[in-house]
């Protein structure tokens, strides 16, 4: 009956492949022998740092073999990852923290330094505050974090490293309809909310991707992208369950980026179109130099449309690998892709429904939509994760009833209402519109206006703010138009502020300064008025 646990699928694949290399980083290879191993002294130390079986468990730390074993480590001790993105602000971690009633931390002990110096340490007492009461750290420190009278130490109750760590307990009993992990989006309200994500969906989401796209047990995958994103995870899980290699990578330069892909032997990348547009871009990356790309057999991509001159840039770079354009969504994974046979002939098509699942569009009214009708895309099947935590509200607005269904029946079958307008041709390939709500995605992320317009309204000589999106060489940008009420601020000001204290991703590309904002009616801010009129606007370099 196995797997039906996320950690079994390397459980499984160690049995089989003990010796074959299973993960990767720059000075460290484990086998998937020595990967099951590490997984169950982490999961002995949580078990000893507080961790029970169903509860949840944050991960603070870079993308790295440890944040790996920490992963696996957490399901074996029958607990929920959590993983806390580093990039986040601190108020935004130790909201989840706070919202997910986490106890029990991993971090790096660099993570955990007292002084908290930098914008990804967090000083022990925050945590504390939040309601950690133990935590497993991995890797040296100024400090060690691991002794009960250390500064690190000593908010918590219990400290415990992997490598010191008792025998762990046989498994706690779970099934695979229980929660593996919840995956922290930002909201409209600005906080992140969690998307809950069981076993089954994790490691049916493998099986289907995996199966689509060709993948084997003889890849080397390329793990890019972070593992807090739902694309990123799996990655890791494709690889897994195959018996492949999961490659980490740091994405700073794309130039390292091309040499990593030869050097490495990557076999499979996956990439968003933040990533294709430094790559073609000259300024950045050089594609004119010889490469041999002919080990690569497989690039996806999702995260965003990709512009068909970008396509077609890619089919020209790597001639030889077949390119999967996906579409998807937290709330359901994977939801269509484009086969690469048809990337030539229709290559803004978001293509059609992945194996298990049915794509339909409807209407304002919930009717089905005919061809070359817009309306919105409704997910159905295979991958559906079970709602937003502790937000039965927003739970309600996304996964309904089936509108399809006869009334007396809808209750039978929930459905998730994706917020994407789409429309399909006559020939079934869906077509990609925009979002319904205001959500911006750039750099990767989707950003919520609201939370940028919070945060520099925030900066001291700033009155009013609206966030918008900009297009500008293929690439979506952030900028803000705001009002000023110190004479002392100034656009450059304003942008240096953001640059120290935001997550890059939340830093705004331009800033416009009004001396007034248009007015509605019953005057309130008019945001349509204010980005028609002023969108040509430029702040002075």
């Amino acid at each position: 009956m196995r797997p039906w646990l996320s950690h079994h699928l390397l459980e499984d694949s160690a049995s089989r492949f003990p010796d074959k290399p299973c993960l990767e980083e720059p000075g460290r290879t484990l086998s998937y022998a020595a990967a099951v191993t590490a997984s169950r002294r982490t999961a002995a130390a949580l078990i000893q740092a507080g961790l029970e079986p169903g509860a949840p468990a944050g991960i603070y730390m870079d993308k790295t073999i440890d944040q790996v074993l920490a992963m696996f480590g957490v399901w074996m001790a029958g607990g929920v990852v959590v993983l806390l993105n580093p990039i986040l602000a601190e108020d935004q971690v130790l909201h989840i923290v706070k919202d997910c009633g986490i106890r029990t931390l991993a971090a790096t002990a660099d993570k955990l330094t007292p002084d908290g110096r930098g914008r990804d340490r967090i000083a022990p007492a925050r945590w504390a505050e939040a309601g950690i009461t133990g935590a497993v750290t991995f890797g040296g420190g100024t400090k060690n974090p691991g002794s009960p009278d250390s500064d690190s130490g000593s908010a918590f109750k219990r400290i415990c490293r992997p490598e010191t760590a008792p025998a762990a307990a046989a498994e706690p009993r779970r099934i695979a309809d229980d929660i593996s992990h919840i995956i922290y989006t930002s909201g409209s309200t600005g906080l992140p909310k969690g998307i809950v994500v069981t076993h089954r969906n994790s490691i049916d989401g493998a099986k289907i991707v995996s199966a689509y796209t060709g993948l084997s047990g003889d890849d080397r995958i390329l793990g890019l992208l972070p593992l807090n994103f739902d694309y990123g995870f799996n990655q890791l899980m494709d690889a897994v369950l195959l018996g492949g290699t999961f490659v980490l990578h740091q994405f700073f330069m794309p130039n390292d980026l091309l040499r990593t892909l030869e050097s490495k032997r990557i076999t499979v990348f996956a990439g968003m179109p933040p990533v294709w547009l430094k790559i073609f871009n000259p300024r950045l990356c050089d594609t004119s130099k010889p490469h041999d790309f002919s080990g690569l057999r497989v690039i996806t991509n999702s995260g965003g449309k990709v512009p068909v001159a970008v396509v077609g840039k890619l089919r020209g770079l790597f001639p030889s690998t077949r390119i999967f354009l996906m579409y998807g969504l937290t709330e359901a994974f994977r939801s269509t892709f484009l086969d690469p046979e048809e990337i030539g002939r229709r290559p803004e098509s978001i293509g059609k429904a992945i194996p298990g699942v049915e794509i339909f569009v409807v209407d304002g009214e919930g009717r089905e939509c005919g061809p070359d009708e817009e309306g919105e895309l409704v997910h159905r099947g295979a991958l559906i994760t079970r709602g937003y935590w502790n937000n039965p509200e927003k739970t309600a607005e996304v996964f309904r009833p089936n509108p399809l269904l006869d009334p007396s029946n809808r209750h039978l079958e929930t459905v998730v209402f994706s917020g994407d307008i789409v429309k399909r041709d006559a020939e079934g390939f869906l077509y990609y519109v925009g979002r319904r709500d205001a959500m911006i995605k750039t750099k990767g992320y989707r950003v919520s206006p609201t939370e940028v317009e919070e945060r520099v309204t925030a900066i001291p000589g700033v009155a009013e703010c609206v966030a918008a999106a900009y297009e500008e060489e293929d690439e979506i940008r952030l900028r803000v138009f705001m009002t000023l009420s110190s004479p002392a601020v100034t656009a450059e000001t304003v942008i240096g502020d953001c640059k120290r204290n935001f997550p890059f991703y939340l830093v705004p590309d331009d800033v416009v300064v009004l001396s007034a904002f248009p007015l509605t009616a019953n005057g309130k801010i008019d945001r349509t008025r204010t980005v028609r009129e002023h969108s040509d606007a430029k702040r002075k370099s």
